[in-house]
């Protein structure tokens, strides 16, 4: 199974912005209100700092998966358990834009149907996804979602102009101050993007060097797109409204009317946002089950595929019914110590062992 830079641009931009979308303008807009716009910027230019050291990581071992050369750098015992953290990210990903999605699609669309059975339907198309083609299939869905998803997202931010007041966004830093404004970065920047699922997908790319520009640039093209979103939901709906959205970028769809004529385009973008998370859920149950393969040794890492499918139903929609579980955007362990550990403590650790490692190999005669 080999992957294009061209896809791998798609598949992070796809996941990117389909995260984007949902939690992190809610919750910086909670915290630093007309100022959510600087905490998404600030957390995306952090995110692109994790993304590049996580590629110069996965440079130093082009030709492994992260489970493997998780294990040579921190040896078998201690990098089996570091790993797991990962598993857990991926996971607890998972359960969060599935009951989401599945939440919206209840909302939006079958008003009447059990939450359950739209989570059926849904773990069952990525479960046959994965199961009959892995990376191959969600690769190609992805370079044909992928043009269609990215241009629609941008043009809908500029079709409503008549409501658009940039006022709406002063006074700047005053109200909040930098603490709020940090506030806010720190809380949505773990749900932005994921830039750990490259440690697992680069193993997948045929040309390392074009996929590693690939990856950068889908990043960025999803923080763009993320400032953008949080300017425009101002400019639309101001501070106020903002931080009590859930779904911000779908409202703005809601409020589109150019000429009285041009409405409910919501219609066009409820199916764009299902396939989205369709690429989402798919890359993380393939990489989660392909590593899980390698971690325990089963060779069948689609029969994993299908366990953790069925294991991710049962979560979530106990997880519906327990509101300790559910609320678990503001859990402090989670964004104080777990995210940090993942996406900051980890990747440098395993780039500073890697350049000891090749700086030892050059300097051995």
């Amino acid at each position: 199974m080999k992957v294009s830079s061209y896809q791998m641009f798609w598949m992070v931009s796809i996941s990117s912005i389909i995260v984007l979308s949902y939690l992190p303008l809610h919750l910086a807009a909670e915290q630093a209100r007309q100022d959510c716009w600087i905490s998404i910027l600030l957390g995306g230019l952090l995110m692109m700092g994790i993304t590049w050291v996580m590629l110069r990581v996965c440079m130093q071992n082009k030709e492994k998966t992260l489970v493997t050369f998780i294990k040579d750098l921190l040896g078998t015992f201690l990098g089996k358990i570091i790993v797991i953290v990962y598993f857990l990210l991926w996971f607890l990903q998972m359960s969060t834009i599935a009951k989401g999605n599945a939440e919206f699609v209840n909302l939006v669309l079958l008003h009447n149907t059990p939450t359950i059975i739209i989570l059926l339907f849904m773990l069952f198309l990525i479960s046959y996804a994965v199961y009959k083609g892995g990376i191959t299939t969600i690769s190609r869905c992805a370079e044909v979602i992928g043009p269609i998803f990215v241009f629609m997202l941008f043009l809908q931010l500029f079709l409503n102009p008549q409501d658009l007041d940039p006022t709406r966004i002063f006074p700047a830093y005053v109200d909040s101050g930098w603490l709020r404004i940090l506030k806010g970065t720190f809380y949505s920047y773990s749900y932005m993007v994921d830039p750990s699922i490259i440690l697992m997908l680069f193993f997948f790319a045929e040309n390392k060097q074009t996929a590693g520009r690939a990856i950068l640039w889908g990043t960025g093209i999803s923080m763009i797109w993320g400032v953008l979103a949080a300017l425009v939901l101002l400019f639309v709906a101001g501070p106020d409204i903002a931080s009590q959205l859930l779904v911000p970028v779908y409202s703005l769809t809601k409020l589109v009317s150019i000429l009285n004529f041009v409405q409910n385009i919501d219609a066009f973008y409820i199916p764009l946002w299902l396939f989205g998370a369709f690429i989402k859920l798919s890359i993380c149950l393939f990489i989660m089950s392909y590593g899980l393969s390698e971690w325990t040794g089963i060779k069948n890492w689609k029969y994993i595929a299908c366990s953790i499918a069925l294991i991710l139903l049962a979560f979530v929609v106990y997880s519906s019914y327990n509101i300790r579980i559910s609320y678990t955007l503001k859990n402090k362990f989670l964004i104080s110590v777990f995210y940090p550990l993942a996406y900051i403590a980890i990747p440098l650790l395993l780039w500073m062992i890697g350049s000891i490692k090749n700086r030892r190999k050059v300097s051995v005669p």
